[in-house]
């Protein structure tokens, strides 16, 4: 889709009155038009600016409202009143219009590449969130484990999930399962899962055989028993469910024995590899959104603005992933008719920082010829700056001690 779509779906949602119900904590909440309403609250939890949350407000109500700011305890407990499914349902509206089929997307051999992965949130250190989201092994700060179903090929988080620091993945990965096959029905069939070694198991291989899902997994080197017998090579060896498994085994560089197991058993050996290498995109996905969109730089302390301010900063990743397309086109016309050694694209971190600058403020301002003169500059900003594609680059692990370092101060002087 393109951006002004992308912000009209969103608008329309913090604007639908069937939202405001839903996410209504206190009864009486939002009765009357307050000095922020409902809306601009959404609106403005949008904000990627990591500057203060006060600093944030006056910044926005300077734009906004020409007029002074609320003060951030203000706003605190107007977050109080209403919960994070405002922006679940926006993201679900967005994930639901760019996968209608009446947007052409990027496939890999006219599959759907996607993958599923977790990771851990540190929270701020309060006793409220310990109790509701743990702490991992046996530290004493709290955490959040999230899994995310992620588009490898389109940037896109289908299905992002915030739960417990002692999560099981596995179980996660179901969750995911069921919003594919409820939500993607008519896809199914079009979709490649991708997942490393803390997924595969006899139960998933054969719920998702069944469902006409196809997977590639990598497998840990004590799996299942017909796996671990299959020789060295490409080979399909049959589970004790009867299920057939296509199994490839290859030494890697650093030696250790890479296991995959897929249902995709007309592809050959080097294609199935160079697919499961698509995978790290989602290890790059949650660098961008820990790095680069700050998620971990909470709004707020207590449970309610932590699940609040992830699944704004997921939505806001689909965003990126739309202007992202967006710049590139800009920049696949420049050098249409140049002979480059490389491939351009928009580069991202540079990108973030421009939506950073101008999304809340000028995008979301609520005037459909403003946004959409303002959203063509932004696109050109953001095309200029560029990075050549190298897809077989390596960029070896080099593995350092660091030390933390003492400054004394008055040695400074």
């Amino acid at each position: 889709m393109k951006p002004l779509e992308l912000l009209k779906i969103i608008i329309a949602t913090f604007q639908s009155a069937e939202v405001l119900n839903a996410a209504r904590i206190n009864e009486n909440a939002f009765t009357r038009e307050r000095k922020m309403p409902f809306r601009e609250a959404l609106r403005f939890m949008l904000d990627m600016r990591t500057t203060t949350l006060q600093t944030r407000l006056n910044m926005f109500f300077f734009h906004e409202k020409k007029g002074d700011a609320i003060s951030q305890q203000a706003f605190s407990k107007l977050r109080a009143n209403f919960d994070h499914s405002p922006f679940v349902t926006a993201l679900r509206n967005v994930v639901k219009e760019e996968y209608s089929g009446k947007h052409l997307l990027k496939t890999w051999n006219g599959y759907h590449a996607f993958s599923v992965d977790g990771s851990y949130l540190q929270l701020p250190r309060e006793d409220e969130l310990r109790n509701v989201f743990g702490v991992r092994d046996s530290g004493t700060c709290p955490n959040a484990g999230i899994s995310v179903l992620f588009d490898l090929l389109h940037g896109f988080a289908l299905d992002p999930i915030i739960t417990v620091a002692r999560m099981d993945e596995r179980m996660q990965f179901e969750k995911h399962l069921k919003f594919l096959y409820s939500e993607f029905a008519d896809l199914v069939e079009k979709i490649i899962i991708l997942v490393d070694r803390g997924y595969p198991s006899q139960k998933l291989f054969t719920d998702m055989h069944k469902q006409r899902l196809k997977f590639v997994a990598r497998c840990p080197s004590q799996f299942l028993k017909p796996i671990n017998e299959a020789p060295m090579g490409d080979t399909v060896v049959t589970l004790r469910n009867k299920l057939p498994v296509r199994v490839i085994k290859v030494l890697l560089e650093n030696g250790e024995v890479e296991i995959l197991a897929t249902n995709l058993f007309d592809l050959p050996t080097d294609v199935i590899l160079e697919l499961y290498t698509l995978r790290w995109g989602i290890e790059t996905m949650y660098f961008k959104l820990k790095r680069e969109l700050c998620v971990e730089k909470f709004s707020g302390r207590t449970p309610n603005s932590i699940r609040q301010d992830f699944y704004a900063s997921m939505l806001l990743l689909n965003a990126v992933a739309v202007f992202q397309h967006a710049a590139d086109y800009v920049v696949k016309e420049r050098h249409k008719n140049k002979k480059l050694k490389h491939e351009y694209r928009v580069r991202t971190s540079d990108l973030i920082i421009t939506l950073r600058d101008r999304f809340v403020f000028v995008a979301l301002c609520g005037h459909s010829m403003l946004t959409a003169f303002e959203i063509e500059k932004i696109i050109k900003i953001m095309a200029r700056s560029t990075s050549a594609l190298r897809p077989k680059r390596i960029f070896p692990r080099n593995f350092k001690l660091y030390y933390r370092v003492r400054f004394n101060l008055l040695s400074c002087l």
